[in-house]
């Protein structure tokens, strides 16, 4: 049984191919030994580096989940004109401390 290698930031959040900035090789003698890994975290924004074994790496850590989220989208449908003012009305009720806590809760 192999365990796919996982890139994680100091937050704790696993790290998606959509934050990977570079990935490349450290050679020895033309074969791969590590593979390094350059990445933003979205959660804290922290820029950050790994290196993983080449024997234990695998190709898919870097594809991005959104095609898990798209079909879940796809069925909530097009948002319409009457959402859209709703939700800008309802923006417009917001109090400077509902976004201070809004902003808390997100982070």
């Amino acid at each position: 049984m192999s365990v796919k290698p996982s890139i994680v930031c100091t937050c704790g959040r696993r790290i998606e191919g959509r934050e990977v900035l570079q990935h490349g090789y450290f050679m020895n003698h033309w074969k791969p030994v590590w593979v390094f890994v350059k990445y933003r975290c979205s959660r804290c924004r922290m820029l950050g580096e790994q290196l993983v074994d080449y024997s234990q790496w695998d190709e898919t850590v870097l594809d991005s989940d959104v095609a898990d989220v798209a079909p879940a989208v796809a069925s909530l449908g097009a948002i319409d004109d009457d959402e859209v003012r709703d939700f800008a009305e309802k923006l417009g009720m917001l109090k400077p401390s509902d976004l201070d806590n809004l902003a808390h809760n997100l982070t």
